[in-house]
């Protein structure tokens, strides 16, 4: 078993965690930079 699988098996929420924020960071910016460019 490749190290990185291991790695997510056992720290996979942490890992949901992070791509849940990273997601929503992205989410609010493009967001932000669509509303700006519309005015």
């Amino acid at each position: 078993m490749p190290l990185w699988i291991a790695y997510l098996r056992d720290h996979w929420l942490s890992f949901l965690i992070a791509a849940g924020a990273i997601i929503a960071v992205i989410y609010v910016i493009a967001k932000r930079s669509l509303l700006f460019y519309k005015e």
